[in-house]
């Protein structure tokens, strides 16, 4: 008699494999959780920096079109909203450059690049490619 292999439930993870906890902010006045290391070093970076007058992680979302033919409506939500001390503004994505070039991943950049031209505010993705070049990896 031949048996039948039984099928694995597959379980999450606890903790995945990406770091997350909570970082104190000086400038923002917050406890942010975060979702990865890179999102860490790079909320130490801004409280670090004087010409960061203040920042806010998640505060905000863009809607966008996932799917044109349904017309699907999601909520995109930028990682950053930075603002310098000379006023300007800086919506920041951090990302992996190997993730850059997925279609749902165009879509949510697309939006937040329409979104900041007609909020007056600059739209920054850093992969770890920025990230080692300001020095936070």
């Amino acid at each position: 008699m031949i048996e039948k292999k039984q099928k694995r439930k597959r379980t999450k993870k606890k903790g995945g494999r990406y770091k997350r906890g909570e970082y104190s902010s000086i400038k923002s006045g917050q406890t942010c959780k975060f979702r990865s290391g890179w999102e860490k070093v790079y909320m130490e970076h801004l409280d670090a920096d004087p010409d960061v007058s203040t920042w806010q992680y998640e505060s905000f979302s863009i809607d966008y079109v996932s799917n044109k033919r349904t017309g699907k409506i999601r909520r995109y939500i930028p990682d950053f909203r930075v603002e310098y001390t000379d006023g300007s503004i800086e919506i920041v994505e951090i990302k992996p450059s190997r993730k850059l070039q997925k279609p749902t991943v165009q879509k949510k950049l697309l939006a937040a690049q329409v979104w900041c031209a007609d909020h007056g505010a600059i739209l920054r993705i850093m992969t770890e490619i920025e990230l080692k070049a300001i020095g936070v990896l």
